[in-house]
C-alpha cells in the first residue's frame, strides 16, 4: 500500500544546500542533485560527533505534491547504498542515491529518509531510559540543466482561515528558503517551502495572519537571490 504523509523532519530543519549539525550527527549535503545529462548518481556524508556508535536505515521515497501537499510514496526507479549502516563515533558514512535510468521528464523528486535505529537503555532502578531518534529528510532533485521553475502566488481563504497558495508551471523546482510572511506589523517565520515542477503546493498561514488582507513576502530563491512579492487575498 502506497504511503503517504506530509514531508517531515524531527531532528532538524534542512535549510541550506551546506550542511546540518543536529546535536549529534552532521550531514553535508542537505540538498542532493543531480543533472542525469552528466551523471545519475548522488551523495551526502554522515559525520557522527557522539561518543558512541550509531545505526541508521535510509530509503528514498518519490516525491510529489498532490492536493497542495506533500506525498511520499515507494519507488523503484531510486536505490539508496548502504540502506542499512552503523558509524563509528568521530566517523563518517557516505550514503549514495542511484537512479535505474533516466527521468522520462525534466525534473524528477524524492526525499532520502534517514532513520536513526535506537534501543530502549536500562538504567539503575531498572527504569528504562528513552533516547530521541533522529530522522532526517533530504530534497533529491534529479534536473535537467536547463529546467526552470515559473511559479505564481496567490492568497484564499480557505477552511475559515487563509492560506498561500503556490502554483509552478515550470519544468524545474522552485523553493522560497527562509521564506517570512508579513501582515501590517506582524510577520511569521514559514521556513523553507518548496514548489515541485508542475504542482501546486498551499501554506496554511497561523491565525494571527487570518485576517489580513495583504500580504508581504520575503525569501531567497535556489541560487540565493532575494525574492519579493506582494499578494492581495482574492475575493
Amino acid at each position: 500500500m502506497p504511503m503517504r504523509s506530509r514531508t517531515v523532519l524531527l531532528a532538524a530543519l534542512l535549510a541550506t544546500a551546506g550542511s546540518v549539525h543536529a546535536a549529534r550527527f552532521v550531514l553535508s549535503p542537505v540538498l542532493l542533485s543531480l543533472d542525469p545529462a552528466q551523471a545519475l548518481t548522488t551523495s551526502t556524508t554522515v559525520t557522527n560527533t557522539d561518543s558512541a556508535p550509531a545505526e541508521f536505515t535510509a530509503e528514498v521515497l518519490a516525491w510529489t505534491q498532490q492536493g497542495g501537499q506533500d506525498v511520499l510514496e515507494p519507488t523503484r526507479d531510486a536505490l539508496v547504498s548502504p540502506a542499512r549502516f552503523t558509524v563509528a563515533p568521530g566517523r563518517s558514512q557516505v550514503v549514495r542515491v542511484a537512479l535505474r535510468r533516466a527521468p522520462t521528464n525534466a525534473s524528477a523528486t524524492y526525499r532520502l529518509v534517514l532513520r536513526q535505529n535506537v534501543q530502549p537503555a536500562p538504567s539503575a532502578g531498572g527504569a528504562v531510559t528513552i533516547t530521541p531518534r533522529y530522522v532526517f529528510s533530504l530534497p533529491v532533485f534529479a534536473e535537467r540543466a536547463a529546467a526552470r521553475p515559473n511559479i505564481a502566488v496567490r492568497a484564499v481563504r480557505q477552511d475559515g482561515g487563509t492560506a498561500l497558495v503556490f502554483r509552478n508551471t515550470g519544468d524545474g523546482y522552485g523553493v522560497f528558503r527562509k521564506l517570512q510572511v508579513r501582515a501590517g506589523s506582524r510577520t511569521v517565520e514559514a521556513g523553507n517551502q518548496y514548489v515541485l515542477s508542475g504542482a501546486v503546493m498551499t501554506l496554511k498561514l497561523p491565525s494571527e495572519l487570518g485576517s489580513a488582507v495583504t500580504f508581504d513576502l520575503s525569501a531567497e530563491d535556489a541560487d540565493q537571490r532575494p525574492v519579493r512579492l506582494t499578494v492581495d487575498v482574492q475575493p
